[in-house]
């Protein structure tokens, strides 16, 4: 069975995507091309819950959008989805959950 799929508003600092129980199935980001965006995204409301997407470093030089999805299984989060964005320069992230 398929779930309808939910698309987080673009997100360009550290923020609260969802609050509640739900299922992370992918992100992407896009860069400014020069400054390596740093991700974390947790369980939770807060950068205080359950880590599920480590902490990672992407490459800005590869220009244009990046990023993971999950098309078949995804991340249970029991309170809710939180992203964790550092970056000098502009970065740009949308999360996908059901």
């Amino acid at each position: 069975m398929y779930k309808t799929l939910s698309t987080s508003s673009k997100k360009t600092s550290s923020a609260t995507v969802y609050t509640g129980a739900c299922e992370l199935r992918g992100f992407i980001l896009g860069t400014d091309g020069i400054n390596d965006p740093v991700i974390t995204i947790y369980d939770g409301t807060s950068n205080a819950g359950t880590e599920i997407v480590p902490t990672t470093t992407y490459d800005a030089s590869q220009l244009g959008l990046i990023g993971a999805r999950v098309l078949h299984a995804g991340f249970h989060c029991d309170t809710g989805l939180y992203v964790e964005i550092t970056c000098a320069g502009t970065v740009e992230v949308v999360t996908y959950y059901a």
